[in-house]
């Protein structure tokens, strides 16, 4: 380890031991470039106007597709129109909710409305815990 150091304190500080070649910082570009491979130059390809409006017309397509088929699912299959036999009768309670349409426009009297909101309540038993919170408590 001595002996490391020692050849350590016998180099000359004052003297710098790097040097740099003359003019070297002045040709280095020049070199540099002269070194590269020549570039061929290619000329920009021209964009066509169907290339251009290409998306926004394809953007318009798919919301015109949209549109036609949530018409095609929201429309009544008998031209929209609805009859008397529709506005008066009432489902039977065998058909499960879900099963009906829920774009339909049946119109359903007020007395039909209560009357089903009543069979639900019975139903579900929320009558009998109606009954049990106001009386029995």
């Amino acid at each position: 380890m001595k002996t490391n150091i020692h050849k350590l304190q016998e180099i000359d500080k004052t003297k710098n031991p790097f040097k740099v070649p003359e003019n070297y910082f002045a040709q280095l570009n020049e070199e540099i470039m002269s070194r590269l491979p020549e570039k061929e130059y290619v000329e920009p390809r021209t964009v066509s106007l169907w290339d251009k409006v290409k998306p926004w017309v394809y953007l318009a397509a798919m919301f015109v597709g949209i549109y036609i088929t949530i018409n095609f699912l929201t429309r009544n299959s008998d031209g929209g129109q609805i009859t008397t036999e529709q506005s008066t009768t009432v489902k039977p309670a065998s058909i499960p909710q879900a099963a009906d349409n829920y774009w339909s426009t049946v119109h359903v009297t007020e007395e039909e409305f209560y009357q089903f909101l009543e069979e639900q309540i019975v139903d579900d038993g929320y009558y009998d815990y109606m009954y049990n919170q106001y009386y029995l408590n």
